[in-house]
């Protein structure tokens, strides 16, 4: 009883200075989000109170209201969910074909192919943006608008105006050039390099072919890579805004553009709802912040723990 008592006694400092550092932590991350959260809730009336720093004196949904309003966020919403889900959707799809395929398969072309998909990891987008707005401008379909001009009387097609600019994300994603497409091609290669090719070869002598195997046996076998893509897409999806600024050129645009122009937004606003100071401006941006990361916080929070799971399973970090 002395010795458990005495270890005990030993591993208290240890228990309260862990204790410490893990609540230091999450403060650290988690503080963000606090100070959002307490901006956007509190009465603007009250934004030039220097007494109030976390805890509103009074509770109100006019900044969120106002935010949204000027947001758009309705529309922006939706037009930002068709992009995330259908540009993740192709990414999984054709990304973790073109990675089984470097993975699994032998030909003269593969070293060449590989060093592409190392290239769209290490060129910095900007670098290929004006090609790529080029394309999409004056879209072709591959050249087949091309030579069916003398038919259709139609040579190209624009895809950077109005809601057709959702295609310059989903049609690359669902051809493996999409968001971040080197970095998932790579990671799905990596995973399907360790899959024993005993399940291969016993699938081909019950009769199965190249696409049912890894339909049926790859794919199911790299749920954690698909989980790990599947998130990073999401958020990669969400959150971009480069781009988006130079597709989209209608008045409603993806909820990361909207969010930037929410300032501008509130700056000529003419309301008398809306009073020209530094820490009113604070509040409603604060607002607007809590609207975008609100779905993807959501996300996280029903799926942290088959995020985890995957991020052992592939060992990817960073």
């Amino acid at each position: 009883m002395k010795t458990r008592s005495l270890k005990t006694v030993k591993s208290l400092p240890y228990k309260i200075f862990r204790t410490v550092l893990l609540i230091g932590i999450c403060y650290l991350f988690m503080f963000p989000i606090l100070y959002i959260v307490s901006l956007a809730v509190r009465d603007p009336a009250t934004a030039n109170d220097p007494s109030i720093i976390w805890l509103p004196k009074a509770l109100s949904a006019k900044s969120i209201n106002k935010a949204f309003e000027l947001m758009e966020y309705g529309p922006s919403l939706i037009l930002t969910l068709v992009i995330t889900v259908f540009g993740t959707l192709g990414t999984i799809l054709s990304c973790s074909m073109v990675g089984y395929g470097l993975a699994r398969f032998k030909f003269k072309t593969k070293p060449i192919l590989f060093s592409i998909v190392i290239l769209m990891i290490v060129i910095p987008p900007q670098l290929l943006l004006i090609p790529q707005f080029l394309n999409y401008r004056y879209f072709t379909l591959g050249g087949i608008l091309t030579l069916l001009k003398p038919l259709t009387g139609v040579e190209s097609i624009n895809l950077t105006n109005g809601n057709s600019a959702v295609l310059t994300y989903i049609i690359p994603a669902f051809f493996a050039s999409g968001l971040r497409a080197g970095l998932f091609i790579f990671i799905f290669r990596q995973f399907f390099l360790g899959m024993h090719k005993e399940l291969e070869e016993a699938a081909r002598v019950d009769g199965c072919n190249a696409f049912g195997i890894y339909l049926k046996i790859a794919m199911p076998l790299s749920i954690p890579v698909i989980i790990t893509v599947l998130l990073y897409s999401v958020i990669w999806h969400w959150n971009e805004y480069y781009t988006s600024t130079i597709y989209f050129m209608g008045d409603v645009k993806p909820i990361a553009v909207m969010l930037k122009n929410l300032a501008s937004a509130l700056a000529t606003d003419n309301t008398d709802f809306v009073m020209h100071s530094a820490q009113l401006m604070r509040t409603y941006l604060a607002a607007g912040s809590l609207l975008t990361i609100i779905p993807p916080l959501v996300l996280y929070i029903f799926t942290q723990k088959y995020f985890v799971e995957s991020i052992e399973t592939t060992g990817l970090t960073g």
